[in-house]
Formats: C-alpha cells, structure tokens, sequence
C-alpha cells in the first residue's frame, strides 16, 4: 500500500521547552544568525553559529598554541631537515626523499570555523542515533495507528530538535530527549496505547530508555571524548584537534622513501619528543582503480611498514578507504614535554597532526577541501569563499553530483600516479583527459574552481590582514600581552636550548 507522507509535528503544536534545569551543557549564549561577524571583517557562513566560540578565546588559542607550534618544528628540523632536497647544499645531486615540510597553526577565523562544523557534525551523528534508536524500540514494543513508516517516525523525531539554537547532547540527556519524542507521539496517537495502564508504561518507558542508552554505549557515541563546551578554552582544544599542523611533502612518493621518514618519525617518538596516539593511512577504493592497477600502486608506505610503525610507536593503526580519492598518511600526536607545562599550563594541551603526502596531492587538496565543505551546507566556511561556493553550488547538482565525486576520485589518482617531474606541471589533467566529457559540467574542471578559489585566496589574505591588525590594535600594549610575548620567547628559548 502506497503511504502518503505526513507532517506529524509542527514547530507550534511541540511545544518544546529549551530551558530545563536538568539538561545538561545548555548553558551558552543565543545566537541563532547563520552569518556571524567575526571581528568586523572577516564572516563565517554556517547552518548555526550558536555554539561558535567567541573571537577572543580563539585568539587567545591560536597565541598559547605558539609554543607548541615551535616545538614541533624544532622537531621536525632536528630529525627531518636532513632528507630534504634544499637543506643539502653542499651535495645537491644526492637523493633526498622530501621536498619540504612546514609546521603551521590555524587562524583565529579558521579554528573558529573547525569547531563549528566539527561539533555540529558530531551533534547530527549522534541525534540520528539516539532517534533512530528511539524510533526501532518504540516499533518494537507498540503496534503503530498511524500509517507512517520508520523513516518518517525518525525524520519527524530529529525536526523536534532543529529549533534549538544550542545543541544539547543527546545522550547525556536522554530522558529529556526521549520525553519530547514520546509526549509529541502520544499526541498525534502514533502508537496504541490504549490496553496498558499508566504505570505499565511507565515501565515500559523505563525500559525503553535503558535500552537507548545501553545502545549509546555499544556504538561508541562520542567514542574520541564526550562533549566538552565548544565556547569554553578547552573545548576549542578539543574540537579543533589540528590547531598545530604539519606536513612532509614528498619528493618522490615511493614507500621506500616514505619508509625513511616514517623511521626518523619514530627515532622522535623513541627519544620521547613526541607521543604518537595513531596512525591513519588512506588508501583508493579498489572498484575506483583504472585497470591494471593495485592498491600497492598508490601506497605511500606498505601496509606491513605503517603496521610496524604503529606497533613500535604504540598508536593506534587505521586503514581508511579513502571517500574523495585523497591519499596520504596521517599522524597524530601529543605535544607532552614539560616545558609547555610551564606558566600555570597556558599553553599545553595542544595535540597535532603529521600529513604525509606528495607534491601532486597537496595540489589538489588545497582546492577540494573547499568543495568536500560545500557538499555539505551545514559545515560553516569563511565568507571570503562565496563566490566560490556560488559558482560550486550552482553547477554541483543531484544531476552532476556522482560524476564529479568519480571525476574527482579519478583526478587524485591521476595526481598522485604523475612522476616527480610532471607533478610540477601548472594545470591538472582536464575532465576531457580522464574521460569526463559530457558528464561533468565544463565549469567544475578543477582547472577553473582552482582559479576560482585563488582569486578567493587574496580577499581571505586581505581579511586576514585586516582582522590582525585590528585584534593587535584592541590588544596594543596591554600588559598581559607584553607579559605573554615574553613568555613565549621564553619557552621558545628553552625550547631550542633542548633540542640542541
């Protein structure tokens, strides 16, 4: 029988209260606007930018985070500067397996915007759980009246909760979130509730909820830590995991030479410079491999080198088929060494990540993050890219979409399979070249979104430059920031004096 869709809910007939004494982590300020300044002159565009961390605290992040960003250079240039190609002057002509690498931390308006999109997602994961487990047991323990099917019931459940303006933890509140489902169901007579007593139900219920929360468990919700306040110091932390950065470019992406890297990586870890928590490999999806071709020929490194490497750095080791057709190796880390720990902890508790990858990767990547953003509104962007996602969101249809993900999984492979000498070309292989002609609009060639993307580049710098200056003019010699700057050279100086 054909089942016509239903609104069963309305915003009005909810009735849901957001301000409960017993929720927990509700306790943020109102901001429900999708576009939020950000110090005047540089915006980030999201779906809510109620749990935004606040201008202040993300620059006060990005300044504590220093130390550690300089830390992790002086680590890299103690155990990585000698395999690279520009570093060896007096024999140019050896063979030098890295073609550079830099240490980097993430803008004010970058972490801000990380965290955004990263607590945002892990909010809409686990509400879909928590729904959809609400939902299965409910249809296991009542026959329906309604004629609705599952996928309504768990849709209509996850809209009672869009009105917020602050995401609360579903799980860490399950018997309010179940309350609302419930109450909302039993009004609109979903279920036949008729043959059982109140106090049946009650019990019913009871066990509902156990089961809910045990099921929270079982699948490991928030499995990488439970919710911390997007707006509060730590909280930024620990949402934006990759404040400190780093990547290796790779010369010549052979895994032998990667295999030497990985071994000075590991001499770091042995020496207790670092703590490496895991290892992250992202290899092709063998149905999306041209013929003739394996997944050992787009390998970084060999299953069997990285597993050791995990083994005797005692990190976790992941294999992850990679979605878009990026390919590289990610390392994560923990900056531990007491030297941060000085100055009451203000600027320890930053982790990092290592990428591992080649020149002709990092090319493509710069550009199709901005589009893995896009696919998904709900990631916030920074408003200097609107042109960008204009024209990406205008020619990215239901229509085009597959053929660009599969245009774009095949231009990473493409990228990482071109020599040492072609990956130094200025333009990537064309639609028309991987065979994409009349499937992919001619307008999202990565060709056209890269020019696209740089022209957004230079009014990003622009804002940048100007958000800088006027967070240096409202913090222009205060105190604190005089006794800070000098704190910094401080453990910059201890620092470097180690290292030695």
């Amino acid at each position: 029988m054909l089942i016509t869709p239903i609104n069963i809910f309305t915003k009005t007939n909810c009735n849901i209260q957001t301000q409960n004494n017993n929720l927990r982590y509700v306790n943020l300020p109102q901001n429900n606007k999708d576009e939020v300044s950000f110090c005047g002159s540089a915006k980030l565009i999201a779906e809510s930018m109620a749990d935004a961390p606040s201008n202040k605290d993300c620059i006060i992040v990005n300044t504590n985070a220093e130390p550690s960003k300089y830390y992790l250079q002086c680590v890299l240039d103690k155990y990585i500067s000698q395999f690279v190609k520009s570093k060896d002057k007096n024999n140019p002509s050896s063979h030098k397996p890295v073609e550079d690498y830099y240490v980097r931390v993430k803008s004010p308006n970058s972490i801000r915007e990380k965290v955004v999109s990263k607590y945002s997602k892990m909010y809409r994961e686990d509400l879909d759980k928590f729904c959809t487990e609400t939902v299965d047991q409910l249809i296991e323990n009542f026959n329906m009246k309604k004629c609705v099917t599952r996928e309504q019931l768990i849709g209509e459940a996850k809209k009672l909760f869009t009105y917020y303006q602050n995401k609360i933890p579903p799980f860490a509140n399950s018997e309010y979130f179940f309350n609302q489902i419930v109450s909302v169901f039993e009004a609109y007579n979903i279920f036949d509730l008729s043959k059982y007593s109140p106090s049946r139900l009650k019990t019913i219920y009871s066990n509902i909820l156990k089961n809910i929360e045990a099921a929270g468990k079982r699948t490991h919700v928030n499995a990488k830590g439970s919710y911390v306040n997007p707006q509060s110091i730590s909280g930024i932390k620990h949402y934006a995991n990759d404040i400190v950065g780093a990547r290796i470019i790779m010369s010549d992406s052979e895994p032998n030479d990667t295999a030497i890297v990985l071994e000075a990586i590991r001499r770091a870890s042995d020496d207790g410079y670092i703590k490496i928590n895991s290892v992250e490999s992202y290899i092709p999806d063998p149905s999306k491999l041209p013929q003739n071709k394996s997944i050992e020929d787009y390998e970084y490194a060999t299953h069997k080198k990285l597993h050791c490497f995990a083994n005797d750095t005692n990190a976790d080791f992941d294999e992850n088929m990679s979605k878009s057709g990026y390919l590289a190796i990610h390392i994560n880390l923990e900056l531990t060494d007491p030297i941060l720990a000085l100055y009451k902890g203000e600027y320890k508790g930053f982790s990092a990540e290592i990428q591992i990858m080649g020149t002709d990767v990092e090319k493509l990547k710069d550009v199709e993050d901005l589009c893995y953003k896009l696919k998904d509104n709900k990631n916030a962007i920074n408003a200097a890219y609107l042109p960008f996602k204009k024209h990406f969101m205008k020619y990215y249809t239901k229509e085009s979409a597959q053929a660009f993900n599969d245009y774009t999984y095949a231009l990473y492979l493409a990228q990482r399979d071109l020599t040492p000498n072609e990956a130094k070309r200025d333009l990537f292989p064309s639609i028309s070249e991987l065979g994409f002609d009349g499937k992919v609009p001619p307008e999202l060639d990565f060709n056209v979104l890269k020019k696209i993307k740089d022209e957004c580049d230079i009014e990003y710098n622009r804002l940048q430059k100007i958000e800088e200056e006027a967070n240096n003019s409202v913090q222009c010699e205060t105190l604190n920031r005089i006794k800070k700057a000098g704190d910094i050279s401080t453990l910059k100086n201890m620092i470097a004096c180690k290292m030695k």
